[in-house]
């Protein structure tokens, strides 16, 4: 075959591609840098014969980040979404998606649509589509995560396909990712073969080229995740093995059981970072694959501290895992507040509204636990148990978290707001509730974030949780130490209340 394309004119469109004997996930993962269309595997000696599986195709799909500015009806029918991205800060539309839908999926977003649903048409620009019979407009809040087979020559995608719901970004930051230019592309180590144990054999690797965590080979090790960690030292890939090791078996009890979203940085923090909720073709077997109603594709989920280890071969700088009780996806298992401060918003507002709310949960028979975000703010959690009498739900959870911080934010409305308007932020902390959702995601405790300093989500006892709290000192590097003298958390296991005490607890408030 090689010596009859070679033969063929210089201008012709079939070229000759170099076979690459190398796992499949490294192979696809350089494609998808490249923007390939996909790639083609084989066995080694297998010969092409219709039909048959010694040969596999498999595509790269583009992801991309939306903002839903309409959504489109047959009679009753739910349609399609209609999408757009910021440019120069308008929001411009960029096409319909149209599949991604089932019933479950329908029955979940469509009241959220609803709810949002406006007259005035939210986009601008030539391609701005135009109202007509079943179009519906949307206040542009809502972010959708898709995926689609590329982008048309006017900026439009091609068969978007929906993937979910994004509680964690605010409408304004989303803009269309373009692939950056990847040059001399090297293809990544191969993933190592298991044995019968399930632990992973560490390959014969010449120095520098590899490395072993925990059994786990860890390639390209000296690759800087992060250019400093607060010491003038940048944070290797082996680096964060290395603190996953150490962290591991106190985080691994907080998101075990629970699909795990994770964002990937396979250049470090100054590269591109894609979020990543199903699995891939090639991934490890260290990592599970757990199916979800309303999804088709098998969500991740890390049980075990090798597992977090896997996760850190492939660059994932970030962990998100659902809320929900172990091994059960419909159910809450605790509750998360994100308090978000405008950017310029002294900390110390931040520790008074944590610790208010901490006082307020108590009011109602919650015990709450807090934590560092690796950024700005500071999350409140507090762990759920089941009622004796038939189960908790999602929505009742969140109808809960919501009322909490709305009458927190009624009874201070110069501190606080309960929506992501940026307009309306100034000297305020965003109470947060969207977290509490069957499908959305907070950062786990411990995660290190993708962000400058290399710093980390830090469980924290009631009595740090004061003047003076710095978070920028929670890092890769001091973080393993620190949490070895912390008691923080230590009482977590055993805190878990039934939410419809709280909830008559809180409905008796509202009416005194």
């Amino acid at each position: 075959m090689k010596r009859i394309i070679e033969k063929l004119d210089d201008d012709s469109l079939v070229r000759y591609v170099e076979h690459f004997d190398a796992s499949g996930e490294s192979v696809l993962e350089t494609a998808r840098k490249m923007s390939l269309e996909g790639i083609v595997s084989k066995q080694l000696n297998g010969i092409y014969r219709p039909g048959q599986r010694d040969w596999t195709k498999i595509k790269c799909r583009a992801g991309q980040e939306v903002v839903l500015g309409g959504w489109t009806s047959e009679g009753s029918r739910f349609r399609s979404l209609l999408a757009g991205v910021y440019r120069d800060k308008h929001l411009v539309y960029i096409g319909r998606i149209g599949t991604g839908f089932g019933e479950d999926v329908v029955k979940r977003i469509l009241p959220r649509l609803k709810e949002l649903t406006v007259d005035e048409n939210p986009f601008e620009g030539q391609n701005a589509r135009r109202h007509q019979t079943g179009v519906h407009w949307l206040k542009p809040e809502l972010v959708a995560q898709i995926e689609f087979a590329g982008w048309t020559g006017d900026g439009m995608v091609r068969a978007g396909a929906f993937k979910g719901l994004r509680e964690d970004k605010p409408a304004s930051e989303i803009v269309a990712e373009v692939p950056a230019p990847v040059e001399g592309v090297e293809v990544a180590e191969p993933t190592p073969k298991t044995n019968s144990s399930n632990t992973f054999v560490s390959p014969k690797v010449k120095p520098g080229g590899a490395a072993t965590v925990m059994g786990v080979a860890i390639s390209h090790p000296d690759k800087a995740m992060w250019p400093d960690a607060g010491d003038n030292k940048p944070v290797t890939k082996l680096d964060l093995a290395h603190y996953y090791e150490a962290v591991g078996d106190w985080m691994i009890e907080h998101i075990k059981g629970r699909p795990c979203s994770i964002v990937r940085a396979p250049d470090g923090v100054g590269g591109e970072h894609f979020f990543q909720r199903h699995g891939m073709l090639g991934m490890s077997k260290l990592l599970k694959l757990v199916k979800v109603s309303g999804d088709h594709e098998p969500y991740l989920q890390i049980d075990t501290v090798e597992g977090l280890i896997a996760v850190a071969q492939v660059a994932a700088l970030e962990l998100h895992p659902w809320n929900c009780a172990p091994d059960a996806p419909e159910v809450p298992g605790r509750l998360i507040f994100d308090f978000d401060p405008e950017p310029d918003l002294d900390f110390g507002a931040v520790i008074e509204g944590a610790r208010e709310l901490r006082d307020r949960l108590d009011t109602l028979g919650l015990i709450s636990f807090c934590k560092t975000t690796g950024g700005k703010g500071l999350h409140v959690v507090t762990p759920l148990s089941q009622p004796k009498n038939g189960k908790l739900d999602w929505p009742v959870a969140k109808a809960f978290a919501h009322e909490v911080v709305m009458q927190m934010a009624a009874d201070s409305p110069a501190r606080y707001l309960t929506t992501m308007a940026k307009k309306d932020r100034s000297g305020k902390i965003f109470l947060d509730y969207l977290r509490n959702d069957r499908m959305s995601t907070a950062v786990a405790v411990l995660s290190t974030r993708a962000r400058a300093g290399a710093t980390v989500s830090m469980p924290l006892d009631w009595t740090q949780v004061r003047a003076g709290l710095d978070p920028k000192r929670f890092m890769v590097r001091t973080t393993p130490a620190l949490l070895a003298k912390s008691k923080a958390w230590k009482d977590y296991g055993d805190s878990e209340r039934q939410l419809e005490n709280a909830i008559k607890r809180l409905t008796k408030s509202r009416a005194a």
